[in-house]
């Protein structure tokens, strides 16, 4: 999380909240929220910390994070995703995880447990590949297979 990122690049370039602040003119009080996780740097505060620490806004906002990943891989299957405008806006995210708990019982065994391996535990596909001695294309088929399966159980359920 970019909370992490920010008080870990400070720490590691030796930068007290104050000198950041200073860098960035802004109060040491926004510092710590960011890094408390109360606020969130907008766009061109995310540019201007980059170039205090010399990163990309990509490593500030955690792109390379296997969370960000998972949740982007499955975000292709929920309702409303990619600027439709299919009411899922209005889909709650109780009502999704409801669903998402329905479709894990239509799954066999070995596939339900992928899929929580990759969109729970957030395991990268070849941490799940060495896990159940399969190997990584057939990790990655499968994660897609199950996507899939999950768009279409969602339209069926009407999301």
């Amino acid at each position: 999380m970019i909370k992490d990122v920010i008080k870990k690049l400070r720490k590691k370039n030796k930068i007290s909240q104050e000198e950041l602040a200073d860098k960035l003119y802004v109060s040491r009080a926004l510092v710590a929220k960011w890094e408390l996780g109360k606020r969130y740097p907008s766009g061109q505060m995310l540019e201007e910390i980059a170039k205090v620490f010399n990163v990309d806004v990509d490593y500030l906002i955690g792109r390379n994070d296997p969370r960000i990943e998972a949740g982007n891989e499955l975000s292709e299957c929920v309702p409303g995703e990619e600027g439709e405008d299919d009411g899922g806006d209005d889909v709650t995210v109780t009502l999704l995880a409801r669903k998402i708990s329905e479709f894990l019982r239509t799954l066999p065994e070995e596939d339900r447990k992928i899929f929580m391996r990759r969109y729970y535990y957030y395991d990268d596909p070849e941490t799940i590949s060495r896990n159940f001695k399969i190997s990584i294309d057939e990790i990655r088929v499968k994660l897609t297979e199950i996507r899939l399966r999950l768009r279409n159980y969602f339209e069926k359920e009407g999301l």
